[in-house]
This record gives structure tokens, sequence and C-alpha cells, in this order.
């Protein structure tokens, strides 16, 4: 029921009577200011009326007649505004004065205006005239005016506001009232109730709206109950198994076809627990779980269950289920699918796409996985495992002689075979062709699964009778152990597949296992890679000196500087280890442009203590002389350290001559230009030819180690070294000869000639730059004893 209280037509007069009250208070501001403007007027109306009879005083002022100012002022008095009157002459003298008795000077106002005496010859002020005027017959009009002002504005208010109450009474309660009678009466009932009331105005168009609002409403639920009857039709028409639950796993609606499939009356499942559908183990933490992730996400996407139908088949299903949008029915619903049969095609599938089709055992992809997920489950414990690769021997022989169909069934009979004598947890598969590969998982040593190894070789060397004949067959096995080997399946079948082709060279019929020694290779070659590329940065490399004498001046002219590498525990490695791998990764550029710069700073030091015409000879490998940073980096070094570059000697190889292209002799070129002498390394290993020592700026020939090594009497060497030295003096080319080791070396070469320079272990060993400092004055004292 409306309250009395809260009616529109209360509270429109309570919104009137605040503005009415503001337009009263705006109105009454106003007449004071309008009451105010007019006082001001009638007063300067006033004022200048009396302004003028400043011209009845000049006369008598002049003429000096004080009874007729005086009787002037009398008359002027009678007006009942002028309070007081004051004449003075020229000099300011009051001349005449006369107050009415209402006179109050606190209220009153001061005017005061000049007399002029005016005549044909003159016009001159002769005085002044001062007076008050009261207010009080203009604060009277004043009030007067205010007070019917608002006398009328107030009837106005109060005409209006009881025009307004009973307008709204008559046009607004009557069609208000009918409103909320149609309104409460719809909620009431089912019914759509109209409201009978026409007008043209606002209410008129509220009330056709209503009606239009009910009628499409009463069209809405009609068409609602269609929908549902369809809806339920549908429901329980629809060959799909549908169900519908709430948050605890009741079960409140299933579709006829869902009752039909599974067997059950309406009855027998309304009402209960999901859970009794259920055919699994833990069929109550199953439940908890679906219901749990479904009022967690919203939603429900092919949730795998098992259901047991009224005579207690099991069928497997996939569940999609979705919570209600709709209050009134706080559940989810829920289609069920039954993919039974496609979960039976699925594992046919999947055995074939797993299984050998020829032999029934495990095929490649399924062996891999499986292998796959062994090494995943040991790479904790590292418990070993061995795999067997078995590789029938002469197998083409029995496929060309018998025919295929005959291998087929050889290969069948073999795998049958190789299982007799593997474990249960063992595991086999073919690979193809006549590959197989198995698996032993559970191994005390490296001996068993050789014991089983040569057990399944035993088997397989008794004949299989096909075909009306005996057919011998033999098989190669190759060995690899997990986590030994190798800890992924592409190395452990790799390297078993390695050891069996082991076993085939080493006559067939046997078992080999892998060998670590090639991988030692491949990882002592990745680990000096590994050195090589943070050489500079962590500080690996050194550089060793070996003095170079001259057998004339019997002293040290040369220094030879060798690159060392160290790995982090301070081991040196050899030079034929690692510049080999420098070369092929271009890591020998970066190095050994580090060395030059290094040996440069030393030789600097060393021209210090020995003089300036000692030398510095370096060893440039090919693809450092051609890389573009080499000869800036070398004038940089010589440059930056003060040296002479004809105290720079650079070594090459005798096959960079070989590789005769514009770069290399431009190269050439600039450091003939530049002065550094260049020398042909191990002079007589390589190809070079006679026209490419003269061809190229050459300064000096070093004879290789090897010929030096085998140099004696009447052998080939001391003729070649011979002719090496003869042929290097005709083309005024120096010789130094390397690898002298022994006095007799030494003494050889002396009687070849003396105008050459040795170098070797015999007058001293490469040392590291602080023990040569230490040793050039007794290395020097050696070499004077030549």
């Amino acid at each position: 029921m409306l309250n009395s209280k809260n009616s529109l037509k209360l509270k429109l007069l309570i919104v009137l009577i605040p503005g009415a009250i503001i337009a009263l208070s705006l109105t009454v501001l106003i007449m004071l200011y309008q009451a105010e403007q007019q006082f001001t007027h009638k007063l300067d109306e006033k004022r200048n009326i009396l302004g003028n009879y400043t011209v009845l005083f000049a006369d008598p002022l002049w003429n000096y007649k004080t009874e007729q100012v005086e009787g002037i002022v009398t008359t002027m008095l009678l007006d009942q505004d002028i309070s007081q009157i004051k004449i003075h002459d020229e000099g300011g003298n009051l001349v005449a004065e006369e107050s009415a008795s209402n006179h109050d000077p606190e209220s009153a106002s001061e005017f005061s205006f000049p007399i002029i005496y005016t005549n044909a010859h003159i016009s001159q002020k002769i005085g002044s005239m001062t007076f008050y005027l009261g207010n009080q017959s203009l604060q009277g009009d004043k009030k007067q005016f205010i007070l019917s002002g608002l006398f009328s504005f107030f009837l106005i208010i109060i005409c209006l506001s009881l025009g307004v109450w009973l307008i709204l009474s008559r046009l607004m309660d009557k069609p208000l009232r009918a409103l909320i009678h149609a309104i409460k009466s719809s909620q009431d009932s089912d019914s759509y109730i109209r409201v009978n009331h026409q007008s043209n105005d606002e209410f008129g168009v509220i009330s056709d709206a209503f009606n239009e609002m009910q009628n499409s409403l009463e069209l809405h639920h009609k068409n609602t109950l269609k929908a549902k009857e369809h809806l339920q039709l549908l429901y329980h028409s629809t060959p799909s198994l549908l169900l519908s639950f709430n948050h605890k796993g009741i079960i409140q609606d299933a579709s006829d076809y869902f009752l039909q499939q599974l067997g059950y009356k309406r009855e027998d499942i309304i009402g209960s627990d999901l859970e009794q559908l259920l055919q699994m183990e833990k069929r109550s933490a199953v439940i908890d779980n679906l219901l749990a992730t479904l009022w967690s996400d919203q939603q429900l996407t092919e949730y795998p269950l098992q259901l047991v139908k009224a005579q207690g088949e099991i069928i497997d299903v996939l569940m999609d289920a979705t919570l209600s949008a709709r209050d009134s029915f706080p559940g989810a619903l829920a289609v069920v699918t039954d993919v039974t049969s496609l979960n039976k095609a699925r594992a046919e599938l999947e055995h074939q796409a797993n299984t050998d089709h020829l032999s029934g055992i495990s095929n490649r992809y399924s062996f891999q996985a499986y292998l796959q997920k062994l090494t995943l489950d040991r790479r904790e414990s590292n418990k070993p495992f061995a795999l067997l690769f078995i590789d029938l021997d002469h197998f083409k022989l029995v496929n060309d002689t018998y025919g295929h169909h005959t291998g087929d069934q050889l290969l069948r009979l073999v795998s049958e075979r190789i299982q007799t004598v593997l474990r249960p947890d063992d595991k086999i598969a073919r690979l193809g062709g006549d590959e197989f590969a198995v698996i032993l998982e559970n191994l005390e040593s490296e001996s068993t699964a050789e014991q089983i190894a040569q057990r399944i070789i035993q088997h397989l060397e008794t004949s299989f009778s096909l075909c009306d004949a005996n057919i011998y067959i033999s098989a190669s096995i190759g060995l690899s152990l997990y986590p030994e080997d190798g800890n992924n399946p592409a190395e452990l079948i790799q390297y078993a597949d390695l050891a069996m082709y082991r076993a085939k060279d080493e006559g067939r019929s046997c078992i080999a296992s892998y060998s670590h020694e090639h991988s030692r290779l491949v990882e002592e070659r990745l680990r000096i890679d590994g050195l090589l590329r943070r050489a500079i940065t962590d500080n690996l490399l050194e550089v060793h000196y070996q003095p170079i004498i001259s057998l004339m001046d019997k002293k040290i002219i040369g220094i030879e500087a060798l690159l060392r590498l160290k790995d982090d525990a301070g081991n040196l490695i050899s030079p034929v280890e690692f510049i080999p791998i420098a070369e092929e990764t271009g890591l020998i550029v970066a190095i050994g442009e580090w060395c030059i710069q290094e040996s440069c700073q030393r030789l600097a030091c060393w021209q210090k203590q020995m003089g300036n015409e000692l030398y510095l000879s370096i060893n440039i490998s090919p693809r450092q002389f051609q890389a573009k940073t080499f000869y800036p980096a070398l004038e940089t070094s010589i440059v930056s350290n003060g040296l002479i570059p004809a105290n720079i000697m650079v070594e090459i190889t005798e096959s960079l001559l070989l590789h005769n292209n514009q770069n290399n002799q431009n190269i050439f070129a600039k450091l003939n230009t530049l002065g550094c002498q260049i020398a042909i390394d191990d002079f007589g290993t390589g190809y070079s030819a006679l026209s490419y020592l003269m061809k190229f700026p050459l300064n000096v020939l070093k004879i290789d180690r090897s010929f030096i090594s085998e140099y004696g009497e009447g052998n080939l060497s001391s003729g070649l070294v011979a002719a090496i030295i003869q042929m290097s003096h005709s083309m005024n080319l120096k010789v130094i000869a390397e690898g002298v080791e022994t006095h007799e070396q030494l003494k050889m070469l002396q009687i070849l000639s003396k105008e050459i320079g040795i170098q070797g272990y015999y007058f001293a060993r490469p040392m590291a730059a602080l023990e040569l400092t230490n040793s050039f004055e007794k290395l020097n004292q050696k070499a004077s004893m030549l």
C-alpha cells in the first residue's frame, strides 16, 4: 500500500515550497533594491529643486538686505523635508540660519550650493546656501512601496500553490493509482492487467506504454512456455546422453535417451548420487574432483569416466558439462559421449602403430619411445641397463635363395628364439629389415649383458626348418651401456650400432662392446675448442721463446715466439692439438694477434738488455695471414713498441705460397715495404717450387727438423741439407736449421757452412719469458764456445 507520506503530490509540493521561498527571497531583494533606487532618485530631484532657490538670495544678499534673506529662509522651512537652512556671505560669515523643530543632524542629508549674483556687467559668487533635508517622508514612501509589493507577490504565490495542488490532485492522482493497481495485480497473479486510463498528456503516454509492455510480456511468456516445451521435447528425444546434477552431485534430471541406453528407470536415478553410476576405483574422489573442477572453471571438457549400465556392462564415456546461467536452476548440464568403441579402435590403432606387423613385437617407434622414457626415469638413479643391437649375418642370401616370404618367416622365428632367451623385464623390438634391438633393464654387471647376448647368438646358430630345408643364420651383436656409454636414446642406439659393425669386422657371429676411444677424441676436441674461445679473457695463453744462434757470430741473434695453451689446471696443451682447431674455427686470428702484441712487447724489453740487433721470429698461420686484421695488427704492435720492422721475422709455411691470390700478394708487398723479414718455415716438407721462392720477397729458409734429425754421413738427408744451404746462398737467402739436438748434428752443419743459424734442444729448449731473461748471459756464453 502506498504511504501518503510518499505520495507524488506531497513530493511535488515539497519541491515547490522551497522554490517559492527562493522566489520570494529574490523578489524581496529586488524590491529592496528598487525602493532604494527610488529613494535615491527622489532625493536627487529634491536637491536639484532646492538648488534653484539660490537665485532668490542673490539680490538681497548683494544689497545686504538681511531681513529679506531671513524671510526667504523662513518661507523655505515650510517644506517639511527641509530641517535647517544656512546662508553665508562671500567671506564665509553666517548671514542667516533657521532650523525646524524636527531637525536631526545625524539622519539629515547636507547640501550646499553657491549663490551667484548676475547683472548686465558682472557674474560673481557672493555667498553659499546650505540646507539639510530630512528623509522621513521619503523613507515612508520607500516602506510603503516594499510592503505593497510583498503583499502582492505573497498573494500570487498562495494562489499558484493552491492551483498546482488542485491540478495535481485531478490530473495525477487518478492515473497513478490506476497504474499502481495494474502493477500490483500483475505481480499477485499470472495475469497481465492493463491500465484503464486515456488522456493526451504524459500519463496517457505512460499508460499506453505500460499496456504495450504487458502485451509484449504476455506474448513473451507464451513463447517461453512453448520454447520450454520444445526444449523438454528435444532434451528427451535427442539421441544424446544428457544429464543434469547439482553442486553436490545429486542427479536432477536425465534424458529419455540416457535412461534407455543405460537401462535405468527415471525414478531409480533422479535424486540419487552421480557416484552410483560410476565403475571406477576411488570413485568418490573422482566425483569430488569432477565437481570441484566444474564449479571452479565453470565448465568441463571431455572428462573421462566409466559408467556402469543397469545390466552391469561398463562403458567408457567422456563428459562435457557447463554450469547453468540461471539462478532458478543452480546446477550443471552434462553431455555424456559413449567412447567405448572409439577407445577400442584407438587401442587397436595404437597397437598397430607400436607393433611390428611381421613379427608381432615392438617396432622402432615403440622401442624409441620406451627407451626415451627409460632414460628419463633413470636420470636420477643412473641405474644401468644395456642395449643390444642385433643384425643377422648374410640374411640377404636367405632372401635371394628362398624368397622374401621365407625370409619373413625366418624373421618371425628369429624374434621368437630371441624372446626365449630374454627375461620377463627385457624389451625386444624389430627396428626394420633384419635388425633387432633388445633392452636389458636389470643388470648386475656388463658381463650379464654379454652372457645374454652370447646365448642369443647360440640359439640362433641352431638351424631353422623352412621350405623343406635347414637354414642356418648367425647374428652380430653390438652392446652399449647406460649411463656409461650414453645417457640418451640417440647415443645408445648409435653406439650399439657402431659396436655391431665392429663385431662384423671382427668376423661376425660375435659380440662387440662400444669403445669410448672415439668419443674421448671428440670430447677432447670440444674441450680444447672451449678453452680457445676463452683463452684471452681467462689468461690461458702463454708465449714460450727459443733462441736462434749464429754459427758465424757465435751468439744469440734472434728468438722464435712459440704460442702455448693452458687448461684450467695450468697444464700445457701441445700446439699440434690446438693449432689445427684454432685454424679450423677461425680463433687463430684473435689469439695470433694477441701473440704478436705480447711477443713484440717482450722483444722491446730484451733489446734493451741484448742490443737492438736482436730480432723476433713469429709463426703466422695461413688463415691468420689472409685475415684483414693481420697486417694492421702487426704494424700497430711494431710502432707501439718502438721496434724496427727489420727485427721482425714473419714465418709462413710453404702451403701459403701455393695460394697465389691477389690478397696474399698485397700482404707480401706490404710486409716487404714495411721492412719485415719473411721466412719459409719447415722448408722441404711442402710442395713449393723454386719458381715460388724466386717470385715472393723471401729472406730466410728454415730447414725442417726432420732433415736434421736424420742427418748423417752418406744418407739422403745429408745431401738434401747441403743442397738447400747451397741453393739458399745462391739466392741470397739466409738459412736456419731447426731441430738441432746433438753435438754430431751441430758439427756436420758447421762443416757445411758457418753462415747459417741454428736452433734446437742442443742449445736451448723453448722457455717462458722470465726464464729466458734470466738465462741470456749463460746461453750467450754457451754460444761463444760453439
